[in-house]
């Protein structure tokens, strides 16, 4: 008896003592869980993620009218998600005349009917969120229209509107009496940047066009208003703000003040002839910033982008701002559109210079971007090459940072010849007949190639706000989508590939570098090294990358990925190439992994 109550209370105790180790590593496997998510949930969205400009326009038509609208961006929530982004950016969707295509707003806190209504936003929003994307607004602070009530009342003086734009009395008249602007103050858009207005019977000053006034940020209702239009779309569930033209935010108080020349310059209507340096990126834009940082703060996890055009370093740098006075989360990184203008500029050598101008002057704890287009320039695939949009993919989206896509390049799509007639940008227009294809930014902005049917698949309309690529019988998502290999592919696979430790963790070296060839490496630790090759010539190469290289080598490499102008039977992936004789073709991409002993 006294044997068996032994047993048993012998298996009693084995018995807790299993539960409680059971529910002691079942308790710290969820503090092992919990501290993983906590870690995961410390990187901010906009490290790990794509962020993908989406410009409204021409995204997909839904209402139908031949412009693109929420509701069709709605529609391709799917094909974002599946394409691999996590962010989406929206230029501007506010009420705007359409002067300047949005980035003239005539009330912050309104959906322009072109786009939708409001309604249409709050789904937008909702579904992107549903499907784990984020959603960024473009914030124009710099200007309004000049049909915002806002001016409207400015003109006429009436409290407290009257200094909340930029006013100065005339330097004189000129021998017809017609009154003269008070300095040489010039336009990006050409010409001089001062308007007269005869109600108010003063000049009105505007960097961009004329029905672009610019508000005066010196005016603390100004920033008071300001503050309250970034609250409404926080509010809204917005996940953070890209800056427009934040350099021009400030003037010199002095309106009398003239800019200093360019030496050699021809063209005193031109904007690039002034050096301009009483109305661009003054002091007392920090301290607006700041405090709209401190409010983005004031909400989870925001993002703050900053447009900022300087090819000065140091200028760029500033926007970072620092540990104990953050600014913007980055400033955009336009060094590959300002360095990729053309082929014949683009080798191994400027491309690592390039790459490093912003890794080198990075600030410490400071977070990089890279970015290949816009809706401002010519696309990429136009600028530098066809064969080159798979390994320029490569690049952004595998170097250490936050790539920027704007759309269509997934799939390679070019710029677009537009007669004068059809021309709708205002800075082409500018420039009159003979020279807007020189400065119209419309070949860049056309709809979006989704399938070989009428209109490339954007709409049901019977016209498009611009034309339709004639290349999109072929160049497009759907047949990119059935293809066996295809940019579209490549750029998902890299989307994927990028989430690895290794490419959010690592740093980045460059063990060979020449005129035709780019290479970059990421390692970390226990982890495969990965090397991105890239031939930059336009001609087929064999490279010997274990020549000249500042950094071991192993003689093989395994093939991960390739440019899809690349059909060789021996570089398909999965297959081992050697890496003193590896074969590229003209503009080819390719991304190895090397063993984990180098």
């Amino acid at each position: 008896m006294k044997r068996s109550l032994l047993i048993t209370a012998f298996i009693v105790i084995l018995v807790l003592a299993a539960v409680t180790l059971t529910i002691s590593l079942t308790s710290s496997s969820e503090v092992m869980g919990t501290q993983a998510d906590e870690e995961a949930s410390d990187v901010p969205f906009w490290k790990t993620s794509i962020i993908y400009q989406a410009y409204p326009r021409s995204i997909s038509d839904e209402l139908p009218d031949g412009t693109g609208d929420l509701v069709g961006i709605t529609s391709k929530v799917d094909y974002l998600r599946d394409l691999g982004v996590g962010v989406v950016w929206l230029s501007p969707i506010y009420e705007s005349p359409m002067k300047d295509f949005g980035y003239d707003i005539s009330n912050y806190t309104a959906i322009d009917p072109i786009f939708g209504d409001m309604d249409d936003f709050d789904e937008l929003v909702a579904r992107f969120h549903e499907h784990g994307l984020k959603v960024i607004m473009d914030f124009v602070p710099n200007h309004s229209s000049d049909q915002h009530e806002w001016f409207q009342k400015s003109v006429r003086r009436e409290e407290p509107y009257t200094d909340y734009y930029v006013w100065a009395d005339p330097k004189g008249t000129d021998d017809d009496g017609s009154p003269i602007p008070p300095n040489n103050w010039l336009s990006v858009f050409r010409g001089s940047a001062w308007q007269w207005n005869e109600e108010r019977g003063q000049f009105f000053y505007h960097q961009f066009l004329a029905s672009q006034p610019d508000l005066n940020f010196r005016t603390p209702a100004v920033r008071e208003d300001m503050q309250k239009i970034l609250t409404f779309w926080l509010d809204k569930g917005v996940d953070g703000f890209r800056v427009d033209a934040i350099l021009h935010l400030f003037e010199v108080k002095d309106l009398t003040l003239n800019e200093p020349e360019v030496p050699g310059s021809e063209d005193p209507d031109d904007y690039a002839s002034l050096n301009h340096i009483y109305t661009t990126d003054l002091p007392e834009t920090f301290p607006v910033i700041r405090d709209w940082r401190v409010l983005l703060d004031q909400y989870p996890d925001k993002l703050l982008m900053l447009e900022v055009y300087s090819n000065n370093m140091e200028t760029l740098m500033k926007y970072y701002g620092n540990e104990t006075y953050p600014l913007g989360d980055f400033p955009f990184n336009f060094l590959l559109i300002d360095h990729l203008k053309n082929r014949s500029e683009l080798t191994g050598e400027s491309l690592r210079t390039t790459v490093g101008l912003w890794l080198d002057n990075l600030p410490k704890g400071k977070w990089p971007n890279w970015v290949l287009g816009n809706h401002d320039v010519g696309r990429v695939a136009s600028r530098v090459g066809e064969d080159l949009v798979d390994a320029l993919n490569m690049v952004i989206l595998l170097l250490p940072g936050t790539p920027v896509t704007y759309y269509g390049e997934e799939i390679g799509m070019l710029d677009t010849f537009i007669s004068w007639e059809d021309t709708q940008d205002p800075q082409g227009c500018h420039w009159g007949q003979d020279h807007y294809q020189e400065h119209s930014r419309d070949p860049a902005r056309t709809p979006m190639q989704w399938d070989e049917s009428k209109f490339a698949g954007f709409t049901t309309a019977n016209s498009t706000w611009l034309p339709v690529n004639p290349n999109y019988k072929t160049l497009n998502v759907a047949a990119q989508i059935l293809a066996q290999t295809s940019h579209l592919k490549i750029y998902r696979e890299l989307a994927v590939l990028r989430r690895e430790e290794v490419f959010m963790k690592s740093n980045v070296s460059f063990p060979v570098i020449t005129k035709d060839i780019f290479t970059f490496m990421r390692q970390l630790e226990s982890y495969e090294q990965y090397l991105v090759v890239v031939n930059l010539s336009q001609k087929p190469v064999e490279v010997n990358l274990l020549q000249n290289t500042t950094q071991e080598l192993p003689q093989k490499a395994n093939v991960v990925m390739r440019s899809i102008t690349d059909t060789s039977e021996n570089t398909k992936p999965g297959m081992e190439v050697p890496l003193d004789k590896l074969p590229l073709t003209a503009g080819e991409g390719m991304v190895l992994t090397l063993s984990s002993e180098v």
